[in-house]
């Protein structure tokens, strides 16, 4: 059997492989293997991959890497290179228009709070810096509007009560969730998420609005003050 017919057989099992046990579930090196397939049409990419965990400490790593020091790895040439540096770039891409998309079917449609909490706690996953968003809801749960606030930490500074109250009431949102992220991992709410809760509770009663659930996202967890206060 010639070379290339062994690497065809390879790859195909390798894709069979992913597609059984889903792609997240690989070894990170034979993530980027696969990933090298579409670069690299006839080398071993296995090797390449086991080079670039190497260098780099893992997948992220390489695809983040800068071009010049991705050329460094043997096997990997100019087009494997940007190649590489476009995935995280594209992925990006792909998840603004999920976002997008999702977003839209919000603003159509009813919802129910599993879906919502969900939903928002997914906007958290490409940062890795606090991020304050508030979203504004009709009675029956549809997304109206949202803005978002960058801070480094979540207080009374870093909210601006003024500015979201006027939006509810311009909006006319019958409801508003808050929602912001915990970088560090960890969920439970401190105590300056609590006062900030109750501070802004009480300012949108004030006008008629009612603060449905404040969120907050730590990866794969999360704490919400519907279900646990509220």
């Amino acid at each position: 059997m010639s070379e290339k017919n062994v690497h065809a057989g390879h790859r195909q099992r390798m894709y069979e492989k992913a597609e059984k046990i889903g792609y997240e579930n690989l070894p990170e090196h034979e993530l980027l293997e696969i990933m090298l397939f579409s670069a690299i049409p006839r080398a071993n990419t296995n090797v390449i991959a086991h080079e670039l965990i190497k260098k780099f400490g893992s997948a992220y790593g390489a695809l983040t890497a800068p071009l010049d020091e991705l050329l460094k790895v043997e096997g990997v040439g100019p087009a494997a290179a940007k190649f590489l540096r476009s995935l995280p770039m594209t992925m990006r891409a792909v998840a603004a228009s999920k976002n997008a998309y999702l977003r839209d079917g919000y603003t159509k449609k009813d919802s129910n709070p599993d879906d919502l909490r969900e939903y928002i706690c997914s906007q958290y996953l490409d940062t890795d810096q606090e991020r304050i968003i508030v979203w504004y809801l009709t009675p029956t749960l549809k997304i109206i509007n949202h803005s978002v606030f960058e801070s480094g930490s979540f207080d009374s500074a870093a909210v601006n009560m003024s500015a979201i109250v006027r939006e509810a009431v311009t909006s006319g949102a019958a409801y508003v969730i808050l929602s912001h992220n915990h970088p560090s991992g960890i969920a439970f709410p401190s105590e300056a998420d609590r006062m900030v809760t109750t501070e802004i509770r009480e300012a949108l009663e004030c006008v008629g609005v009612k603060l449905f659930d404040h969120i907050i996202s730590a990866g794969a967890e999360y704490y919400s003050f519907r279900e646990r206060m509220f």
